[in-house]
Order: structure tokens, then sequence, then C-alpha cells
């Protein structure tokens, strides 16, 4: 049963507990998903935004051409 003992690999860890090159990487993986995701959601609620804008606008000319016909 000598294929099963699973041992840590010492890259992973320093004896002065610095953090491997392979957590640091997945770290930086993480944060770069969550700016593009970021941005990404930034950019579609300004689209969102233009939108409303512009359908508040539209009402708001319905309405005074309603008006200028009282």
């Amino acid at each position: 049963m000598d294929f099963i003992n699973i041992s840590i690999p010492k890259k992973l860890f320093s004896k002065k507990a610095q953090i491997s090159l392979e957590f640091s990487i997945l770290i930086g993986a993480v944060i770069a998903a969550a700016a593009i995701l970021g941005y990404y959601m930034i950019d579609v609620s300004q689209k969102i935004q233009d939108s409303s804008i512009s359908s508040m606008n539209n009402t708001s000319n319905v309405a005074l051409e309603g008006l200028k016909n009282v």
C-alpha cells in the first residue's frame, strides 16, 4: 500500500512560509477575472442607463406634445 502514501510537495510552501509561485498565479488569475467581470458589469449598466434615459425622454416628449394640443 505504498502507492497510497501521498505527501505534500515541498515546493508548495518553504520553511519561511512564503507563498508559492503556483498560489500567487492562482490569486492573480482570480483578480484578473474579477477585474474583467467588473468591467463588463459597468459597461452593461451604462448601456441600461442610456436606454432608460432615452425611454424617459421619449415619454416626456409625448407628454409635452399632448399638452400642446390641450
